[in-house]
C-alpha cells in the first residue's frame, strides 16, 4: 500500500493505474488478507477517473464483488462520482465530492479530480463557446458565481453582467518553430508552382 500512497503523492496517476491493474492479477492468484478493498479499489477506480479512463473505470466497477461494493460505502461513493462523470452531470459531480468526508488515502484524490476536471472544462469553454450564460459556466465548474467571475476574469475573459454572459478568451496554441517553418515553406512551394 505505501507504493500506492507514493503514486498518489507524486501525482504520478498513470504510474497508480499501472501498479493497481498489476496488483489486481496478483489478488486474484493469490488474495492477500492484508489488503483491505476499500485502500485498493478506492485509488484504483479513482486513477482511472484522473485519467479520464471512464470505460476501464466502469468496467472495474462492474467486475468488483458485489460484498465488495455493499460492504464499502466510501467506494460507493467514489463510483457515484464516476457515474455521474459518465452521464456528464458536472452539477451533480462537485456536490457528490464536496459533500462527502473522504478517506485521507481518497482525499488527495478526489482535491486533484475536481481541479482537473474544472480546468478540463475551461478549456473546453474556451474552446467550444464565443459566449456563454454566466449559470451555465457555474454549472460546468462548480463554484459559486462570484468565485467562477474571478476565475475567468484571471484567465481575460469578458463578463457581461447586464446580459449574464461570459466571452471566453480562446486559448492560444502556439506552433513549434519547425511547424511554422514547414508552414512557410508550403506557402513558397505553392507560390512557385503558380508563377
Amino acid at each position: 500500500m505505501d507504493t500506492i500512497k507514493e503514486h498518489i503523492e507524486s501525482r504520478d496517476f498513470a504510474a497508480l493505474v499501472d501498479f493497481c491493474e498489476d496488483l489486481e492479477l496478483q489478488l486474484a492468484l493469490t488474495p492477500n488478507a492484508n489488503i483491505s478493498p476499500e485502500d485498493f479499489y478506492g485509488p484504483f477506480l479513482l486513477g482511472y477517473l484522473l485519467e479520464q479512463d471512464l470505460p476501464s473505470a466502469r468496467f472495474l466497477w462492474k467486475r468488483l464483488p458485489e460484498a465488495v461494493k455493499s460492504s464499502s460505502k466510501e467506494l460507493r461513493a467514489i463510483w457515484d462520482v464516476g457515474a455521474a462523470l459518465w452521464q456528464r452531470d458536472y452539477e451533480n459531480i462537485y456536490d457528490l465530492i464536496s459533500s462527502k468526508t473522504w478517506s485521507p488515502i481518497i482525499t488527495p484524490l478526489m482535491e486533484q479530480l475536481a481541479d482537473n476536471l474544472r480546468e478540463r472544462m475551461l478549456n473546453l469553454i474556451s474552446e467550444a463557446y464565443s459566449s456563454i450564460v454566466i449559470d451555465d459556466a457555474v454549472k460546468y465548474l462548480g463554484f459559486p458565481r462570484e468565485k467562477v467571475l474571478t476565475i475567468v476574469e484571471e484567465r481575460g475573459w469578458e463578463a457581461d453582467l447586464t446580459t449574464n454572459m461570459l466571452q471566453p478568451k480562446k486559448i492560444e496554441v502556439q506552433q513549434s518553430t519547425s511547424l511554422a517553418n514547414f508552414s512557410q515553406l508550403t506557402d513558397l512551394v505553392i507560390h512557385l508552382e503558380k508563377s
